[in-house]
């Protein structure tokens, strides 16, 4: 069996697992995570959807880059994810940038990814180019929606508000804004997606990215590009996306709170959060009970919180730097009494075979 055929068999029981309902949890908490943290970053450094008519309120013309990034990833998630997505990512944006919370603003951005994603992306959907004239189409229906939805929220915040002036500073505002910005770059976009990542049914394993080999493909986490997958290590994966969350979570508090992690407190998450996953990989290892990728990813999560904690460790450092060595020796015994453990079962099953020979030609 070859590379791209072990690959294909992993996909099959991938997908299978996908039926559990902690994994469609996970990915469905991934994409919308994902989502938030690029709205979030794109606004930070361009202004988000609402900056265009609450800060920026005397510029007539301007290309909405955040709005076309949020409406690309929301024809590629969906409704449902998009719509949240959106919602949480503008209210965090305003609640740090913002004086007054623009509530109705967090309601039409998340329209804008619901109605996008109704139609939503599917491998070589756009191979037949009257679909891209239908997403053009598509997309300049729901601006005319979403132009129909702002002026309602902004009658209903601002009642005394002339609704001449409504109408020209809020509705055909963005009207013009997702003109110059979305129906024409959004189906292209698309289509090279869909061109690149999609033409073909492809299996990316690479032992960078997965740290096992092709037999031990079940310790791998697949995300799917269009007909794309690319595999990575379980445990890697929930460790980026840990720290990564921590990471997001903490600038959040901190620009909004002034909160930062105490030393004491990064202390106590050093000693106690790494602890599960050393359990997890460590009875896996000793072939006590094999693990699943559901608990490498929560496992690998909960780690992932604790690599960020490390650079708060302040006067604790010294102890913190003895916990990771204790740990990492804690993994190296393991790692050595495992591999002890496979030689000699290695060598039982070749004992086992060699006296079925011996039967065989008695």
């Amino acid at each position: 069996m070859n590379n791209e055929d072990i690959c294909y068999s992993q996909s099959e029981q991938n997908k299978r697992e996908e039926n559990t309902t902690i994994k469609k949890i996970f990915l469905n908490l991934f994409i919308i995570f994902f989502i938030i943290i690029i709205y979030f970053y794109f606004s930070e450094s361009v202004g988000s959807i609402s900056s265009y008519y609450i800060i920026n309120k005397f510029s007539t013309f301007q290309f909405g880059f955040t709005l076309l990034s949020f409406i690309f990833l929301s024809n590629l998630a969906g409704s449902f994810r998009s719509a949240i997505a959106g919602f949480f990512g503008e209210l965090l944006y305003q609640i740090i940038y913002y004086n007054d919370l623009q509530i109705q603003w967090c309601l039409i951005v998340a329209l804008i990814g619901f109605f996008i994603g109704l139609y939503k992306y599917n491998p070589l959907k756009y191979k037949k180019k009257l679909n891209l004239l239908y997403n053009s189409i598509l997309s300049i229906t729901f601006s005319i929606i979403i132009f129909l939805s702002i002026i309602i929220f902004q009658i209903i915040v601002e009642p005394t508000n002339i609704l001449e002036d409504i109408i020209y500073n809020y509705g055909l505002k963005f009207l013009i804004q997702f003109i110059i910005s979305i129906p024409l770059i959004i189906p292209f976009l698309i289509f090279m997606y869909d061109y690149i990542l999609a033409e073909k049914e492809y299996h990316f394993y690479n032992m960078t990215l997965t740290h096992h080999p092709e037999y031990a493909c079940d310790h791998t986490f697949y995300l799917k590009f269009g007909k794309t997958y690319i595999y990575f290590c379980s445990r890697c994966s929930g460790t980026l996306l840990g720290a990564l969350f921590t990471f997001f979570t903490m600038y959040i508090l901190f620009r909004t709170t002034g909160f930062i992690l105490t030393p004491e407190s990064a202390l106590i998450i050093c000693i106690i959060f790494p602890i599960p996953c050393i359990i997890d990989w460590g009875i896996q290892r000793l072939f006590i009970r094999e693990s699943n990728t559901k608990s490498r990813l929560i496992t690998g999560f909960i780690i992932g919180i604790s690599l960020y904690a490390i650079s708060f460790g302040g006067s604790y450092s010294p102890i913190i730097i003895f916990l990771v060595i204790f740990y990492l020796s804690i993994v190296g015994l393991l790692m050595y009494i495992g591999y002890k453990l496979e030689l000699k079962r290695m060598e039982t099953d070749d004992d086992n075979l060699y006296d079925g020979e011996e039967i065989f030609l008695d």
